[in-house]
């Protein structure tokens, strides 16, 4: 008989979020290379919102749980599921759903061990800002060192790892937003020039 997670559930599509409701799934059986994760962070994104209105590129059926991706405590596995442990702190995520439950059933291979430098709740937030901010900047953008790049939007989780990426790559950063407050702590995470969007003649500090 498999067990149960209980979690935020789009039991169906809306556009003011009036599908969305605390509820229960039943899980898979643990087995072949399926892992049981005891979730301790899920991390809220943008796509989340456009799944429960249907209009993501991906469709879960429904009804699905929210959350592209969270982090945990292996709680059970199966025989093939090749190293990962009981016991272990892992991340997951990027382009799935379920991890705004208490449990969440994976295959080993959508699973990754959490590094020591991160806290579980660094670690739930990190897989789908990283890889966005990563594919726009070195991908699409083509950054190369010494560059000077202009992150708009820096206050939010794929900006804030925007700005990160580009000082890592030795670049020289300008970030924008819209509220003081925020871009002090922008430039606290290495933001050479932040710039008040908002203010009349735009303010920089």
């Amino acid at each position: 008989m498999s067990s149960q997670a209980q979690g935020l559930l789009c039991q169906y599509l809306s556009e003011d979020m009036s599908g969305i409701n605390l509820g229960t799934l039943d899980l898979p059986e643990i087995e072949k290379d399926l892992v049981k994760i005891k979730i301790s962070h899920a991390s809220l994104n943008f796509p989340d919102w456009l799944m429960s209105q249907g209009k993501y590129q991906r469709k879960p059926e429904l009804p699905f749980f929210l959350g592209m991706e969270g982090s945990g405590i292996i709680e059970s596995i199966g025989p093939d599921a090749e190293e990962l442990q009981i016991g272990d702190e892992v991340m997951f995520g990027g382009w799935g759903h379920g991890a705004m439950a208490n449990y969440i059933v994976l295959p080993a291979s959508k699973i990754t061990k959490k590094p020591g430098a991160l806290n579980m709740a660094e670690a739930a937030a990190f897989a789908t800002a990283y890889t966005t901010a990563y594919v726009s900047l070195i991908r699409r953008g083509e950054m190369k060192p010494d560059d000077v790049v202009l992150i708009h939007g820096s206050s939010g989780g794929v900006g804030m790892a925007a700005v990160q990426l580009a000082k890592m790559f030795g670049n020289r950063v300008i970030a924008t937003g819209t509220s003081d407050k925020k871009l002090q702590i922008v430039k606290s995470w290495g933001a050479d020039h932040v710039l008040n969007t908002l203010k009349d003649g735009i303010t920089a500090f």
